[in-house]
């Protein structure tokens, strides 16, 4: 979704510094077609959700709720696989983390983590996050070679947590080699993590 993200940075460029007439008839521009764009993308998986009951305008209309949606996560992770904007790929992660995903949701979320570029920092960081909710005691060793391996940067910080959930002496020895990290707040968090033993 090229367009979606060239939109988003043009309006970023123009919201950022003072703006005359004609830049604040642009910033109007670009808004109605990141909305009309957005509402486009979303449709599919709007369809699909409205299928099984689910009503909503935009993923983050799932993110937004207190209601309880287990149904949705199968179309939820089937959508995470799909090419979106990173806006709307970070919505259907944000939707993904809760409880309701635990079991169900690690290995996609995992394989989405690995096939992103480490640049994606933040989506990166998201699916962590996620994985933070949903991780069960079966799925701790898979996230090892992602909290190992230092070129994954700060996205590693909630897999570090999630292993704070997990009580194995697997578990505790990759924490205690975090505990040496170059990064502070991946120590910062293994150290965190392994108080709760």
């Amino acid at each position: 979704m090229d367009d979606i993200e060239y939109l988003e940075k043009r309006w970023a460029e123009l919201a950022g510094k003072p703006k005359s007439k004609e830049e604040i008839e642009e910033i109007l521009r670009i808004s109605e077609k990141i909305a009309l764009l957005r509402a486009k993308e979303h449709q599919v998986l709007t369809e699909e959700l409205s299928n099984i009951g689910i009503k909503i305008t935009s993923i983050w209309d799932l993110v937004n709720t207190k209601d309880k949606y287990l149904m949705a996560i199968p179309v939820l992770l089937k959508h995470l696989t799909l090419d979106y904007s990173d806006k709307t790929k970070e919505g259907i992660i944000r939707a993904l983390t809760v409880p309701e995903a635990k079991g169900i949701a690690m290995q996609v979320l995992l394989a989405e983590y690995l096939r992103l570029p480490k640049e994606k920092e933040n989506l990166r960081w998201a699916i962590g996050n996620a994985v933070n909710v949903a991780i069960t005691k079966h799925d701790a060793e898979d996230i090892f070679p992602i909290v190992l391996d230092k070129e994954n940067g700060i996205s590693r910080q909630m897999f570090v947590a999630a292993l704070g959930k997990i009580k194995t002496e697997n578990v505790k020895n990759v924490l205690h080699q975090l505990t040496h990290d170059h990064d502070e707040i991946i120590r910062n968090e293994a150290q965190k993590a392994l108080k709760k033993w």
